[in-house]
């Protein structure tokens, strides 16, 4: 007879995600962090690429498609996030041992608090290092210049997630928790959700096994109820007691909405979200490929007034912004077209490491441009040596008068 057999596999998926949220600022890639916004430079290092802050429509893009899905995975499957994805139920989980040692009290109960207070700091830390390096962190940690900002940022969350652990656990999924109060208008006859078998109230023994593993302190057998949270432990405390008295399991189970309805996945609300979530998935790989991996900004210097050269020519500057985005050096070549004209251009090229910007003075000139002319719009253009990587920016090119 297999008991505990749901709780077994929450405990893997949560022990996998602590391992993936904990160590996964100090995996890198490209020699950056495989996630983590960079708050000085204002970017987002996102598994090899840099979304910058003037690329966030990228994020806007994701955020859209990770609602989408989320209010899909809702409607279809009710709360699985709850009892199998959220942190706050996973550390309530993880943490289930230190609250029985706290309700002993005495010497069990201060070891329990001061490991709270551990976890809590751990957990707090592990949050900035999506914000600032690991390595980082205990440099300045260590060094004593974490500064005021990462410092109380530090406290106050371990404050909060030491309260969270010691007082409210599971409670807060019952009383505080927005999404569980939003669950009923996205919920529908045909969600799953954990359900007890009416029809069977006479296998019922009424032994309140279901009541006292309930984290939440519910009875399943009230109905669906916005506090529970889809753990299973009810499921897992009811099946062996049905097997043991020789009775058929499931008196208490997963349903796709009441026991004993039909179910009907392909429903016109998930067919909706689906269709939503798919153009939102769309969308999001469109502005990602169409993020360009070389920023150029182009605008005419203003302390340089443009002037005819010796030999007849026209000459501009120009202040040039260049970023670039990716994670390799590259060199770029420089180049001014303005019609028909002979055009050249100092410096010719320009060479930048892996997510430098460079800010320089471009010198351009022109002949044969006609005496008529007092200005041409012209392109500019920043092109990397082999090909691959292109930028182009529409300029005036200024004609002085004398020509």
């Amino acid at each position: 007879m297999t008991t505990r057999r749901i709780r077994s596999w929450r405990w893997v998926a949560e022990a996998l995600q602590a391992i993936a949220v904990l160590g996964l600022p100090f995996v890198q890639v490209g020699g950056e962090s495989a996630l983590r916004f960079d708050v000085p430079s204002l970017r987002l290092h996102f598994f090899g690429a840099a979304v910058w802050m003037d690329e966030f429509f990228v994020v806007l893009a994701a955020t859209l498609l990770a609602g989408f899905l989320f209010l899909l995975v809702t409607l279809a499957f009710g709360r699985v996030w709850c009892g199998w994805a959220c942190p706050q139920t996973a550390l309530a989980d993880l943490t289930a041992r230190l609250d029985a040692w706290r309700r002993r009290g005495g010497a069990p109960a201060a070891g329990a608090f001061a490991l709270y207070a551990l976890v809590s700091a751990l957990v707090a830390a592990n949050l900035l290092w999506y914000f600032v390096a690991p390595g980082d962190f205990a440099a300045r940690l260590l060094e004593g210049r974490l500064g005021p900002v990462l410092t109380g940022s530090w406290a106050v969350l371990s404050a909060v997630l030491f309260l969270d652990l010691a007082l409210l656990r599971w409670r807060f999924c019952a009383t505080a928790c927005p999404y569980a109060k939003l669950q009923g208008a996205l919920f529908d006859r045909h969600t799953l959700v954990i359900a007890y078998d009416a029809r069977r109230a006479v296998d019922c023994i009424d032994c309140g096994a279901c009541v006292r593993v309930c984290p939440t302190g519910i009875d399943i057998r009230d109905g669906l109820q916005a506090a529970c949270i889809a753990c299973g432990e009810c499921i897992d405390a009811c099946e062996p007691i049905m097997l043991k008295l020789r009775r058929p399991a499931k008196l208490v189970g997963f349903f796709f909405g009441e026991p004993g309805t039909p179910r009907r996945l392909a429903r016109p609300a998930v067919v909706a979200l689906a269709a939503a979530t798919g153009a939102a998935l769309v969308l999001t790989v469109a502005v990602a490929a169409e993020r360009a991996p070389l920023d150029l900004l182009v605008s005419p210097a203003s302390q340089y007034e443009p002037r005819l050269a010796g030999d007849g020519r026209a000459v501009n500057a120009y202040t040039v912004a260049l970023e670039n985005r990716s994670r390799a050096p590259v060199t770029l070549r420089l180049a001014l077209e303005a019609g028909p004209a002979e055009t050249s251009v100092r410096p010719e090229a320009v060479t930048l490491g892996p997510g430098e910007h460079r800010r320089l003075t471009v010198v351009a000139s022109a002949l044969g441009l006609g005496g008529a002319a007092r200005s041409v719009e012209a392109t500019f253009s920043a092109e990397a040596v082999g090909g691959g990587v292109r930028a182009t920016r529409r300029v005036p090119f200024a004609v002085p008068e004398g020509r």
